[in-house]
């Protein structure tokens, strides 16, 4: 139950993330997927309990004097690498096919055409 509380608080915070940069969609996609990656990744801290990595990250670096925020800020890293390296694909594909690039259409010379036919 508690994690559908994270999931749910996650989800929220993604959609804000997307809808605050509603003008570049990549950019609100790819800050989308770092607040989903960041939430919901789960970090076992004793035996039989885990919680989302950056909340132990966090309370490990704040709140306790003797622990190591080492383990979970190490495994919240992984995930932006992860998440960056998937984005630079995504990216890097959808500009080798021009894709996502509404009312522009590539001419054979290289130049942009927008939707009335001049040229940018």
């Amino acid at each position: 139950m508690p994690w559908l509380v994270v999931a749910t608080a996650a989800a929220f915070a993604a959609g804000l993330a997307f809808a605050v940069l509603r003008r570049r969609p990549r950019l609100g996609a790819l800050a989308a997927a770092l607040v989903l990656g960041w939430t919901l990744v789960p970090y076992r801290f004793d035996g039989e309990h885990a919680a989302p990595a950056l909340v132990v990250g966090l309370f490990r670096l704040l709140f306790e004097d003797d622990a190591s925020p080492r383990g979970p800020l190490l495994l919240l890293a992984a995930v932006t690498v992860g998440v960056l390296a998937l984005a630079a694909a995504g990216f890097g594909l959808a500009a080798l096919f021009d894709v996502g690039a509404p009312g522009r259409q590539r001419r054979r010379h290289g130049r942009m055409r927008n939707q009335r036919g001049g040229l940018r």
